[in-house]
């Protein structure tokens, strides 16, 4: 296998407080990391239909010895009552492996997903592997407006509380800061005057900006904001492009559209475009311009899995191999981490294999190129 070796996860969140179970309800609790739907009819009849749904279930069926005979509902029951009674035997034990099986050696974990989930030190000891935080800009905001204050009530005390979180949790560790401006208003990031900053913060709604941040003049302020601040620190600010999340305004949320902040020496960062589809393109694009600028196809893969090896291929024709970067955007069950990372490993194997074959690689070059991919840009991006 050309993709072989350690896989850094430089993309992912951690687990439900209860993940060790998925059975129970009317059908397996992962149905619901194959969809950005969040509606009963669409995890009843849509994500059974899936193709990489279907994929899931046979590459688990080889991990569990389960066999495939029977029909998918069969199947998914037969596994998921199975990986339960593991999983519940021995939580860490089948947490890690899932991790050994799929080759992660470590997981960079944004934090700002999910309200009852494992905290880092908790997914560390059960994973048995490093675990690195990457903080999120949004979660920070909603949580200095939550807790009111004088931070809550000056525009200059806010964003400074912002920025002093977000530094205080690099100093502690942190590997990068991460925006979900994509789907919290789009990537444009219209600039603002001091006015309209003013006006806007006078005008907020507390309560509703700390469930969930989204003003359209102080969002895109607090993104160079941080911008600047990992320009300063030199670390890498991570950007959610493309789908995941159900309520994106698609066409906002492309990355072609942080071309100002690409071009500012005051936020000269290193930055990554994660998920990227159906951007995939333009994110490729822009990691060829911009030196600064790197891409994952995190998310993108595992969903899209039956076209993955395409969206490899398609990344590869103009992102630099050293800007490319493996991830799962797993969550909540291990299982989405395990395939993730399988994913990738397949689409991978199979791009490479095509240029060995077509003797635009050889082998030994193909395999260092896969080992960059997988391990040892992220590895190098993030000091690890």
């Amino acid at each position: 296998m050309l993709a072989g070796g350690p896989l850094v996860d430089h993309h992912c969140h951690s687990l439900r407080a209860g993940w060790h179970r998925v059975g129970g309800g009317p059908w397996p609790a992962w149905r619901r990391c194959f969809t950005e739907a969040g509606r009963p009819a669409s995890l009843a009849t849509d994500v059974p239909g899936l193709l990489g749904y279907r994929h899931f279930l046979t590459a688990l069926a080889g991990l569990l010895d389960a066999g495939t005979a029977g029909s998918p509902e069969d199947l998914e029951r037969l596994l998921a009552d199975r990986r339960d009674r593991l999983a519940g035997a021995d939580p860490a034990g089948w947490l890690r492996r899932l991790l050994d099986h799929a080759g992660t050696a470590a997981l960079l974990v944004d934090t700002g997903f999910g309200e009852d989930v494992l905290g880092l030190a908790e997914l560390r000891q059960a994973a048995g592997r490093p675990v690195r935080e990457v903080v999120r800009l949004e979660a920070v905001a909603e949580a200095v407006l939550g807790e009111g204050g004088p931070a809550a009530r000056s525009l200059d005390r806010f964003a400074a509380a912002v920025e002093e979180r977000l530094a205080g949790a690099l100093d502690r560790g942190a590997v990068a800061v991460k925006s979900i401006a994509a789907y919290r208003g789009g990537l444009r990031l219209a600039g603002s005057t001091p006015l309209q900053r003013r006006q806007a913060f006078a005008g907020l709604d507390r309560a509703a900006q700390a469930a969930r941040f989204d003003d359209p003049v102080l969002e895109p302020f607090l993104v160079r904001r941080a911008a600047e601040l990992a320009a300063e620190r030199q670390v890498p600010l991570q950007f959610h492009t493309g789908f995941g999340d159900e309520d994106v305004d698609l066409p906002l949320a492309d990355p072609a559209l942080l071309r100002p902040l690409l071009r500012d020496p005051r936020t000269e960062c290193p930055v990554v475009l994660l998920h990227c589809y159906p951007f995939v393109g333009q994110a490729a694009y822009l990691a060829g311009t911009y030196p600064q600028v790197f891409m994952d196809l995190s998310l993108a893969l595992p969903l899209a899995e039956p076209v993955a090896a395409d969206l490899v291929r398609q990344a590869l024709g103009l992102c630099p191999a050293g800007k490319l970067l493996a991830a799962s955007d797993g969550h909540s069950f291990p299982e989405m981490h395990w395939w993730g990372a399988t994913v990738w490993r397949r689409a991978l194997d199979r791009v490479l294999g095509e240029q060995v074959e077509a003797g635009g690689l050889d082998e030994p070059a193909a395999r260092e190129l896969a080992g960059g991919v997988l391990a040892g840009n992220a590895t190098g991006l993030y000091r690890l």
